[in-house]
């Protein structure tokens, strides 16, 4: 097996956004593996288009891979999971809290520091997915609270720590881990060994959920496993009979037991 190549790293000052910037270069130069990190990111954007706040001190990059055989929406965990790693590695140990949230949030107990979106670009012969990385590190908790939209669990890993990894130090460990796992997913039973590594830290696991998937419907149950296909198992128990179902995408949270 080849090795992959090198990453090629970009780092701009600021920008818009660094999917746009990840599209753009995708098709002036498709093939490559790049991260892109910004300093200061001014229309960064979650999952269905909401607005990310980017203030200085967190890591905002995009990630372009190519994709020749298609999307895999297991690697959308992978780079989750490599993401949660690499901060839980540079942090010690009797801090490390670092948990995973289906599909692609990362967590701390019940507050948000950092989220993962896929985007597919380039042509449908040679696909690439965009995979924007949005982590609240080196942030004081007040900076968060100035922008009006932040969510109120929204946090970050100084404020819950006291101390964090830069931004540029997180990315090279990020890619380190991501090529390991990477790696590892395409040797013999590699699947199954990272399915069992994001089960591990995937919070959502043995929780009661509620959901809202595509055509607005909804479903109650508690998740048991996730897929090798990275698909979030659940044991339905409503609406209809109960029954095992399988979410590939669906807006979804944890419902508390009181």
């Amino acid at each position: 097996m080849s090795l992959p190549k090198p990453w090629k790293k970009i780092v701009l000052d600021e920008t818009s956004s660094t999917q746009d910037e990840a599209r753009r270069l995708v098709l002036a130069e498709p093939g490559v593996r790049r991260a892109i990190r910004t300093r200061l990111q001014h229309k960064g954007r979650g999952r269905l288009g909401n607005d990310w706040h980017s203030p200085e001190g967190g890591l905002w990059c995009t990630l372009t891979l190519p994709a020749p055989a298609g999307p895999d929406p297991f690697h959308n965990l992978l780079v989750a999971l490599a993401a949660r790693n690499s901060i839980a590695s540079l942090l010690p140990k009797e801090s490390l809290h670092l948990a995973l949230k289906w599909p692609n949030d990362l967590m701390v107990g019940d507050r948000k520091w950092g989220g993962v979106l896929a985007e597919i670009a380039g042509s449908s012969e040679s696909p690439e997915i965009l995979f924007g990385i949005g982590l609240n590190l080196d942030i004081e908790a007040k900076v968060l609270r100035e922008h009006p939209e932040m969510p109120a669990e929204a946090t970050s890993i100084r404020a819950e720590f006291g101390h964090s990894p830069s931004p540029a130090q997180a990315l090279e460990s990020i890619l380190s881990h991501l090529d390991r796992l990477l790696d590892e997913d395409l040797s013999e039973g590699g699947r199954e060994r990272n399915r069992l590594r994001i089960a591990e830290v995937l919070d959502t696991i043995g929780r009661q959920i509620q959901w809202k998937g595509p055509a607005d419907r909804t479903g109650t149950g508690e998740a048991t496993g996730i897929s090798p296909e990275g698909a979030l198992i659940v044991e339905r128990t409503s609406p209809g009979p109960p029954g095992e179902e399988q979410l590939r995408s669906a807006e979804m949270s944890h419902v508390r037991i009181c």
